[in-house]
């Protein structure tokens, strides 16, 4: 009978379900990819079922392995938490990070959730603005860690995970050919506003700008209003609104998500934070994360 289960086995297993697939899990926990077959050769072993089964080209968790996940992601989270405090010292300083309002409320939740459980004494400063800012307090040495979209920059940075870029609309709102499209747009810089422009001069289709704001909430309200379309991931839809189909002949790039680093050496407990936030990230897409 099983007495103990290796918390190896279960970080490589949370590893395959995130990405979904043996050779990506393989890079991250820094083993072969036999290796971690074999790892979960053994974990379907040690717990009479199997964890992962695969579907298409992807590695899937099956049904109990999928039941399992979340309390292996728990166990994980709870020895990383006790190391963080009792074993590698306790960490005080400030962390400062930096996201794009895209990020979202559910993501950020889990985030500092995470983080405030494994640097209980650290006080948390987080700033959400436009990408270029955060480049430029990355910079400063004002910020620690940010997750952007993709720029051009020489900073330390890794591709967190592509998102299609869709046109949103709300559910009544109809679009005649001949007349302009009405954007609601962010200001600029802003990579959606530049996608939307491009796509619909290629296309030869006229536009106006309806609506800008600075704030996602306010943006969304008035997409939700019904005043104009606006471009963002699918992540941004609500019940009250949709994807708009009939802006035909438009072609929008993928959106990609970065985490962007400071320049220097980084602190241990950095170390700990990036791999949180490139977990979580991750875990909120795994369609479109990076295999």
């Amino acid at each position: 009978m099983i007495r103990n289960l290796d918390l190896d086995l279960l970080r490589s297993f949370v590893a395959v379900a995130d990405l979904g697939s043996i050779s990506a899990a393989a890079r991250k926990v820094g083993r072969s990819q036999s290796a971690v077959s074999l790892q979960m050769d053994r974990l379907a072993e040690s717990l009479g079922f199997a964890v992962l089964e695969r579907r298409g080209r992807a590695v899937m968790p099956t049904a109990r392995g999928a039941a399992f996940l979340e309390d292996a992601r728990r166990l994980l989270d709870l020895n990383d938490r006790v190391l963080t405090q009792h074993v590698h010292g306790t960490f005080a300083q400030p962390l400062r990070l930096g996201f794009v309002q895209d990020v979202g409320e559910d993501v950020m939740r889990r985030i500092l959730h995470r983080l405030s459980a494994s640097f209980p004494q650290a006080p948390i400063t987080v700033r959400v603005c436009t990408t270029a800012t955060m480049l430029n307090k990355l910079r400063a040495e004002d910020l620690d860690l940010a997750v952007g979209f993709r720029a051009e920059t020489d900073l330390p940075a890794i591709l967190l995970l592509r998102e299609p870029m869709v046109w949103i609309a709300a559910r009544q709102l109809r679009l005649e050919r001949d007349v302009p499209v009405p954007l609601v747009m962010f200001e600029n810089p802003c990579v959606c506003r530049s996608a939307a422009l491009s796509a619909l001069t290629a296309a030869g289709r006229a536009f106006r700008v309806a609506f800008t704001s600075p704030s996602l909430p306010g943006l969304m309200a008035a997409v939700s209003a019904g005043i104009g379309v606006t471009v963002r991931s699918p992540r941004a839809l609500r019940p009250d609104l949709a994807v708009v189909a009939d802006l035909d002949g438009t072609r929008l790039p993928d959106m990609e998500l970065m985490l962007y680093g400071r320049p220097g050496a980084r602190l241990p407990a950095l170390v700990k934070v990036e791999e949180i936030l490139v977990e979580e990230l991750r875990r909120e897409h795994p369609l479109y994360a990076v295999a």
